[in-house]
Parts: structure tokens; C-alpha cells; sequence
């Protein structure tokens, strides 16, 4: 009898060991809390998620890392109440470390086993959005464009003509008119051009053209741009140059890669002030991946361009729109900027995203390497990037 009794305690310890071993080879982030709101234990994956140890936070409070009027205790406190599970999409979790995340989150009451302990504990998984999720969304951005371009398009050219008469009227007029007049004039000629700019952006963007694919050099694109920058509207930025030397060329349409670099950087341009910083970063990532394709098939997504800056910022209220089109945060602003940024990329089969980090603005593009034959070419060319480090931090 003893000896049943020893085997079935040896299972319940191996079943244990199991089943903490399951729970740590979960991709997504996994984090018991107390009664306290305090950290019990996560697995690797929500250790990564809150870029700390589980041996540090354990017995630290929730609130060290989210904000304590974040949904997220909001949420806590209907599963004690309820005493059940509880899912809330597309919740948000901001904070100066944790930057903007966004994603489902479930929460669980743990039963209660002891008798000494009263207080029931909270199972909580956290499953950020997916790129393909975010690729999709943007695909929509897209198609929403599109459709609001290709209505306007069919009275771009009549408004334009009669746009041009005006203007052309004006700058006529402010020959024979006394001088008090010309600053008026000046506002109509200011103002045509401008209205004729949108239009034309507006042209740009419901013309379906095939791309012009060549061999591209994506840090010579991005020196190209800094060039224009700081020749510009970028004078009063310092830019820091942090490249991967090894990552070879990409397919891409290098003059729709410039326009959407040179869009960037004049936001973060406005966005700054004199003497704050442009860091433009690029490197080989291995775990960007998509899989919206018809075929169910995931897509690699390597090479990585970030683009911070150490600006205002965007407003918490818009963060999550900033790639749909007609949305800006300036008085003047057309809001096609980064919806034409976003259909570019999307159109050579990447992905952009924004978050906000270290108080920083950051913008995160994800291209794959169309060019690439030997799948493994890519990651033996990454793999050199350490013993190549020479340009890395390079000011300029």
C-alpha cells in the first residue's frame, strides 16, 4: 500500500513538472497574480513581454509596470467579482517601459486548494496582434484610400483646370494691385497650390501602376533621403545612422521607397525641435513573419528598417489610426502622408507599425527579400553581421 502510494505521488510531481513545462513552451505571455495584484510567476514568453525576470518581479505590484488606471485592473476585478473567465479584445496596455501594446487578454480565477490561503489567484495570457493581423488592417487602410481616391480622381483634372485659371488670374492681378493687396494674393496662390498638391497626391494614390522592381540598396536609399533631409526641412536634426552592413539588396520600387522614407522623416522633422534626434536603424529579423496570404502560406518578412525620433510624439487618441487615411495631427495636414506610406509597403508584400517607446516615436518596417534564390543565403548573410560592426552608430 505504501509502495501505490509513493508511485501515485511520484505521478502527481512528474504531472506538475509537465505541466509547468507545457505552460513555459507557450509562445504568448503567461503571468499568475495575486490576490494583491501583485507578480506570482510568468513564463518565459511574458518575461520577455515585461523585459524582466520572474526570479525580480515576484512579489512586486502590478502597477510598477501598468498604469493603475489601465483596463487592465478593470478587467481583473470583473473576474474576482464574476468569478469566471473573461476576454477583452484589443485592449491596450501602455506604459514608459512597455511602450503601446495591443491585444486580447484573458483572464482566469485559479480554484483555491488551501484552506490557510482564502484569496483566489488570477491566471492572465496575453496575446498581442499578429503582423498578419496588422498587415490586414492596413490592407484595409488601403482599400479605404483607394476607393475615397478613386472617386475624387474622376474630378481631379476639372478642378485642377479651373485651379490653374485661378491662380493664373492672381498672379496677374498682383502687377497692376497696390502693394496692401499682394499679401492677398499671395494667400490665393498659396492656397491653389496647395489644393492642386492634394489633388495630384490624391491622383497619385488611385492610379493602380505596376511597380518598377530593380535591385535596391536600402541603405542607399535611406542616405539618399537623409541628404534631402538635411539639405531641407531636417537642418535642425541630429541623425544617427545604425546599420546591418551585411543584409544584401531587396526587390523594391526605389523611388516609392524614397517617397515614403522622405515622408517619414519630414513628420519626424515637425515633430521635433532643434538638436533632437532621427535614428534610422536597420537589421535582419528572424521571427517577422506573415501568414494572410490566400494560400495559408507564412511569408518571412526579414529585413527591418526602424525610424525613431525623439519628437512630441503622436497623440495616445490617434496612435491607433495613424495609417488610415484623411487622419493628422497637423492644423494643415493632408492625412495621406503614412496612408501612402502604408499602401507602398503593403504593395511590396511588407508590413509597417508604430508604437512608442523610451519616449520615442518609432516606425517599424518589415520587407521580405524577394531577391534571395538560396533561402539560407539571408541568414548566412546575417550571421556576418556581427564581425561586420565598423559603420554601426556611425553619426552623421
Amino acid at each position: 500500500m505504501q509502495e501505490i502510494s509513493s508511485q501515485v505521488s511520484a505521478d502527481a510531481v512528474n504531472q506538475n513538472h509537465i505541466s509547468a513545462e507545457l505552460l513555459n513552451m507557450l509562445p504568448f505571455p503567461l503571468l499568475l497574480i495575486d490576490h494583491e495584484n501583485r507578480f506570482v510567476w510568468l513564463n518565459p514568453a511574458a518575461e520577455s513581454f515585461f523585459k524582466s525576470s520572474t526570479a525580480y518581479l515576484a512579489g512586486h505590484a502590478v502597477t510598477e509596470l501598468i498604469p493603475s488606471d489601465s483596463p487592465f485592473f478593470a478587467l481583473l476585478d470583473r473576474v474576482r467579482q464574476a468569478d469566471r473567465s473573461v476576454v477583452e479584445r484589443e485592449i491596450g496596455l501602455i506604459s514608459p517601459k512597455l511602450g503601446v501594446r495591443k491585444g486580447t487578454i484573458q483572464m482566469v480565477p485559479v480554484p483555491i486548494r488551501s484552506k490557510i490561503d482564502n484569496y483566489a489567484q488570477v491566471l492572465v495570457s496575453i496575446q498581442e496582434q499578429s503582423m498578419a493581423e496588422q498587415l490586414s488592417t492596413q490592407n484595409q487602410f488601403k482599400g479605404a484610400a483607394l476607393s475615397m481616391a478613386k472617386m475624387t480622381a474622376l474630378l481631379a483634372h476639372e478642378i485642377k483646370n479651373p485651379l490653374a485659371g485661378i491662380k493664373g488670374a492672381a498672379q496677374l492681378l498682383e502687377l497692376d494691385l497696390p502693394a496692401e493687396y499682394r499679401e492677398l494674393i499671395g494667400m490665393i496662390v498659396d492656397e491653389t497650390d496647395r489644393i492642386s498638391s492634394l489633388l495630384s497626391r490624391i491622383e497619385t494614390m488611385s492610379a493602380d501602376t505596376p511597380l518598377k522592381i530593380t535591385d535596391v540598396n536600402i541603405h542607399e536609399v535611406l542616405d539618399h533621403c537623409i541628404r534631402i533631409t538635411k539639405a531641407s526641412f531636417g537642418r535642425h536634426l541630429q541623425i544617427v545612422r545604425r546599420y546591418d552592413p551585411s543584409l544584401p539588396n531587396v526587390r523594391a520600387d526605389r523611388e516609392l521607397l524614397v517617397q515614403c522614407f522622405l515622408n517619414l522623416f519630414k513628420n519626424a522633422a515637425e515633430a521635433t525641435n532643434d538638436g533632437d534626434e532621427l535614428v534610422l536603424g536597420t537589421s535582419y529579423s528572424m521571427t517577422r513573419y506573415i501568414s494572410s496570404l490566400p494560400d495559408g502560406k507564412r511569408v518571412h518578412l526579414p529585413l527591418q528598417i526602424e525610424i525613431e525620433d525623439t519628437g512630441i510624439g503622436i497623440p495616445e487618441e490617434l496612435s491607433e489610426h495613424v495609417f488610415e487615411p484623411f487622419i493628422s495631427t497637423k492644423s494643415r495636414g493632408s492625412g495621406l502622408g503614412l496612408a501612402m506610406v502604408a499602401s507602398v509597403i503593403a504593395d511590396h508584400g511588407g508590413a509597417i507599425t508604430h508604437q512608442r517607446r523610451h519616449q520615442r516615436t518609432c516606425f517599424s518596417i518589415n520587407l521580405p527579400f524577394l531577391n534571395v534564390t538560396d533561402p539560407d543565403s539571408a541568414l548566412q548573410s546575417s550571421s556576418r553581421a556581427t564581425e561586420v560592426t565598423s559603420s554601426l552608430g556611425e553619426m552623421s
